[in-house]
């Protein structure tokens, strides 16, 4: 137990939940919200990852730090987990012997493999103990990010280097304001000369434009509540600017059965395009598009698949499969296509949206904890038909990935002694 001195201002080092908050917050963690049930002499703990790639390196640290810091009558413990504003799953375990040396190899990598339950995520009851993340609580980022247009007939592979800074603000616990900018480095974008020539609605094709005239400016400055309901449902809402090219509001659902590799889910989007230049300003076309999701974990080599069928930015119907495999590092690889009802012909050049997506975890790349990565996706050619919004069409699967069962229970059996 820390003394009175030893802990921040605010604190006091008799409350052995202040006393918890403090070590998990040193540690990479969030303690959320928390009782003790007096009848079954369980601690119930709402616990969010901040720095741990892997969540049950998380988890191990949340119980080992329990374990040091929960009242001596505590034998059980149900740690919640809530990964980005969602309660995924609760890890139940009896409280390890104080005998046991916490915070090493063999009882992260041991104990915790033996003793886990993963039960459905949960609202706790009655919250004893909450804290308050919203004073002081703005997160900056900022790193070199690029962009890329292929196949340009003039030159196979124009591309930008610039300096993207991002902030959030929470406004409540489940409140966030998000922004991102992004200042030019160096492009070459301004060389470019053709004029999109599509017959369709131009949702995607005058990239171009944005990207020489708005070659810095705001990316993105939009308002978002994550949350659960009832256990297996996940949800989102937003609105705002939402990304280079379009604002509007939306939301999604996610239908996430417990223990159950198959997922499925809804999202919808109106949104209005933004003018070239980034600004607050906007042109006049805007829409309206909507998806049904299904997502399958597969268990062969950690390859995930997910089919989209809806409504596109130029109006047009069709389904986008994706297929991404997730390494035991961390990094991602995927690859998508999308067919609509627009024929070959009025499509234009490459017949079908088609690409590559990748993500590389920063972590191993520092040299310390972080869940922060670089994302990118990789187009042969931009054009309008088959195009959805940039990270809001079916996503919350994806997001959670880390958390989700099969991973979860696949961690537990690697780390099993």
């Amino acid at each position: 137990q820390m003394t009175q001195d030893e802990l921040p201002a605010g604190l006091n080092s008799k409350s052995w939940y202040d006393n918890l908050l403090y070590d998990m917050e040193r540690s990479g963690l969030q303690l959320i919200e928390a009782n003790i049930d007096r009848d079954t002499l369980t601690a119930n703990l709402v616990v969010g990852n901040v720095d741990f790639s892997l969540w049950a390196d998380a988890v191990s640290r949340a119980i080992a730090l329990a374990n040091l810091n929960l009242p001596a009558s505590v034998t059980s413990m149900n740690i919640v987990l809530e990964d980005l504003g969602h309660r995924v799953h609760t890890i139940r375990t009896s409280r390890p012997s104080r005998s046991m040396p916490v915070i090493t190899r063999d009882y992260d990598r041991g104990s915790f493999a033996r003793q886990m339950d993963v039960l459905p995520g949960r609202a706790l009851s009655i919250v004893e103990n909450d804290t308050d993340f919203v004073t002081n609580k703005v997160d900056f980022e900022a790193d070199l990010a690029t962009r890329f247009q292929l196949f340009d007939p003039d030159n196979p592979a124009r591309y930008q280097v610039y300096l993207k800074v991002g902030a959030s603000l929470r406004l409540t616990n489940s409140w966030t304001l998000r922004g991102t900018w992004g200042q030019n480095i160096y492009n070459d974008f301004d060389e470019i000369t053709r004029v999109s020539d599509s017959i369709l609605p131009r949702v995607r094709s005058d990239v171009a434009r944005y990207l020489s005239e708005g070659e810095s400016g705001l990316d993105a400055l939009y308002l978002e509540k994550r949350g659960s309901w009832q256990r297996e449902l996940h949800f989102r809402v937003f609105g705002g600017v939402l990304e280079e090219m379009y604002s509007g509001l939306g939301g999604e659902v996610l239908w996430q059965p417990h223990g159950s590799r198959l997922a499925f889910g809804v999202s919808a989007n109106w949104v209005k395009q933004r003018d070239f230049d980034k600004s607050l300003k906007h042109l006049d076309y805007q829409t309206t598009t909507g998806f049904v999701s299904a997502y399958w974990a597969t268990p062969f080599y950690n390859y995930d698949v997910a089919l989209h069928a809806g409504r596109y930015l130029a109006k047009d119907v069709g389904a986008t499969l994706e297929v991404r495999r997730t390494f035991d590092n961390g990094w991602m690889v995927g690859l998508w296509a999308t067919l609509t009802d627009v024929p070959f012909d009025d499509f234009g050049e490459g017949s079908f949206d088609k690409g590559m997506f990748f993500r590389i975890p920063f972590d191993g790349l520092l040299g310390r904890r972080t869940r922060a990565a670089y994302e990118n996706r990789i187009r042969p050619i931009q054009r309008d038909g088959g195009q959805r919004l940039e990270g809001f069409s079916g996503n919350l699967w994806f997001d959670t990935r880390a958390s989700r069962y099969d991973a979860l229970d696949q961690q537990r059996q690697r780390m099993a002694p």
